[in-house]
């Protein structure tokens, strides 16, 4: 056999690739430059893209100027009005008023320019009718001339105007109507505020002007009835004069002429206390003095007396009014006032000797007071340390001390809340005792619930909690029971269900529940046992024989589950007969229980 030639080499079937060695130098240059251009394309390509979709920045419209763009001051204009506010609206208005109408944006910018001038006069009608009648002639009139809404504008402010001056005129005519007491006129003057358009004068101004009109009105009629009481020239009814006369309100007319009466009357009151107190009448004459209002034109003697009165009774309203009363800083000032009355009184005044035991009362009143403050604001911080200070510092106010009553009660108090501090944990521990829901677990937190003593700020609240628990307990033990009826029920054993449920006893937790679902039952049996006899009373009922029917519906006792139906039944089925029968004694048939039939015949059933 002849020998096959051998195959060439596998590279030398396809053409060589020429390594880097053989790349000529000037291929290598043009590859570079396509490169170059290549890659310089693709970036100034990519960098136009980025320029034609940027998006331009918004513009300042804090630094914005009519030298801006159309855009910028539309965009400017419009952000403005959105935000409602006054200088903003404006400056809105102002950016929008006096476009070409040639321009472009033209449209654009009137439906800007009338919304804001809207707005503008809407707020500008809130202040005018609120009475701040400068501001909004002001805001109106920032609309510019030759703009849609200049002529509104002025036509408002001009309403504005007309309506404040009719309501200033008013006001000039009623004050000297209410000062001479006319009060019919000043009624007049008063109902004709009610023909001004403006909120500020149909409401604020009426209502300021009526209740003057009342007080000025109820400040006369005390002058007057003080003035009445002055004329008996009796001490008692002086004294009732000036204090009828110094309750007028200060804020009057009226007060300008009670003053001269009042200064009048107490100086006739003073010397009739001074006379008293010269005949030991100690008392009277205090009291006397109390109503006569303080002033510097008295004599040193008057001037005395009036001073220890106004300490009596700065010491009176300092005293404690009701049990609990917390210690005020307007008691420490009264008493503190009172004393000072007292030692500022001249050593050569006759009441400078005459009151010594009050003063030395005040001054226990005070250092008491000052005690009981003290430690009412430390109390206040409500911890258990600051209550036991607090009440060891109340308990140094010992017997037979002014304040001993006022700080016993606040020992009572803090003691209240002290027991609350230290049984709050055995309430605590209680609860969480109690949160697996076991009896056992049950009964050991009623147990600790129970360490809150009789007598103790929680007791109710710890009572409270043993008695809910024991309901949880009897609920556990009830259940099973409760289970078992409703299973005999479910069963069809209603008797039995009924025997079981009667097991809980009236005491118990489950009880009403039981006792509602033996009803349920019960009802049932009743049901079963009385229907057969409705329905063959309502069979005989149709087929004509009513007082059989009625019969036999009446074997249903009252109290059963179908009586009420059964006595509609024949209060029914008895008309339906009394009728027929008065049909009979019409046509002289003879009537059951009538004249010529029995009873009970039942020949004389109607049919």
């Amino acid at each position: 056999m002849a020998s096959t030639p051998a195959s060439p080499p596998l590279r030398s079937r396809h053409r060589q690739r020429p390594g880097p060695s053989q790349v000529k130098p000037w291929e290598w240059f043009w590859l570079t430059l396509w490169v170059l251009l290549l890659t310089g394309s693709g970036i100034f390509c990519g960098w136009a893209l980025i320029w034609l979709t940027r998006i331009p920045p918004l513009p300042d419209c804090e630094q914005i100027t009519p030298f801006h763009s159309a855009s910028d001051l539309l965009y400017c204009a419009k952000a403005q009005a959105r935000t409602g506010e006054p200088n903003n609206l404006v400056q809105s208005v102002l950016l929008t008023a006096n476009w070409p109408k040639t321009h472009a944006n033209y449209d654009d910018s009137q439906e800007i320019l009338k919304d804001a001038s809207e707005q503008i006069l809407v707020l500008a009608n809130r202040w005018a009718q609120a009475g701040k009648l400068d501001d909004a002639v002001a805001l109106a009139d920032q609309i510019p001339l030759n703009t849609p809404l200049r002529k509104s504008a002025q036509s408002v402010i001009f309403e504005w105007q007309q309506d404040w001056e009719q309501g200033q005129a008013i006001e000039a005519k009623l004050k000297p109507a209410l000062a001479a007491s006319d009060w019919d006129l000043a009624k007049t003057h008063l109902q004709a505020f009610k023909t001004l358009k403006t909120d500020y004068w149909l409401t604020t101004r009426y209502m300021f002007w009526q209740r003057q009109f009342q007080v000025e009105h109820q400040g006369w009629d005390q002058l007057l009835q003080a003035r009445e009481l002055a004329k008996t020239n009796q001490i008692e009814n002086l004294r009732q004069a000036v204090v009828l006369a110094r309750a007028i309100d200060l804020r009057s007319q009226v007060w300008q002429a009670a003053e001269s009466d009042v200064d009048r009357w107490s100086e006739t009151v003073l010397d009739v206390a001074l006379q008293r107190w010269d005949v030991g009448d100690r008392a009277g004459a205090l009291e006397l003095a109390s109503v006569v209002p303080p002033t510097p034109d008295l004599a040193p003697e008057a001037q005395a007396l009036l001073s220890l009165s106004h300490a009596q009774t700065l010491a009176r309203q300092a005293e404690p009014v009701g049990d609990g009363l917390a210690p005020r800083y307007s008691h420490l000032f009264g008493l503190m006032e009172a004393i000072s009355a007292v030692n500022q009184l001249p050593a050569n005044s006759p009441y400078a000797a005459a009151d010594l035991s009050s003063e030395e009362q005040w001054s226990e009143q005070l250092t008491d007071l000052r005690r009981l403050k003290f430690s009412d604001m430390v109390a206040r911080l409500g911890q258990q340390t600051t209550y036991e200070w607090a009440i060891h510092q109340a308990q140094r106010v010992e017997v037979g001390r002014p304040r001993r009553i006022q700080g016993q009660t606040l020992i009572a108090q803090w003691q209240f809340n002290l027991q609350r501090i230290e049984d709050r944990p055995i309430l605590a521990e209680a609860r969480s005792l109690a949160r697996p829901g076991t009896v056992a677990a049950l009964q050991t937190a009623m147990a600790k619930a129970g360490e809150v003593e009789l007598g103790r700020a929680l007791r109710v609240e710890a009572q409270t909690l043993v008695a809910e628990w024991q309901q949880e307990i009897q609920v556990i033990e009830d259940r099973p029971i409760l289970d078992a009826a409703v299973a005999l029920a479910n069963q069809g054993k209603l008797p039995e269900a009924i025997a079981e449920a009667n097991k809980i006893e009236p005491s118990r937790a489950l009880h009403s529940r039981a006792q509602g679902l033996v009803q349920e039952w019960t009802a049932t049996i009743q049901i079963a046992e009385d229907k057969p006899i409705l329905d063959e009373a309502k069979d005989l009922a149709y087929g004509g024989s009513l007082s059989a029917a009625i019969n036999l519906a009446s074997q249903i006792g009252a109290g059963r589950a179908l009586s009420d139906e059964a006595k509609a039944a024949i209060a029914l089925w008895t008309a339906e007969r009394a009728y027929i029968w008065s049909i009979w004694e019409a046509e002289g048939r003879p009537v059951p229980g009538g004249n010529g039939a029995p009873a009970d015949s039942p020949s004389t059933e109607p049919q």
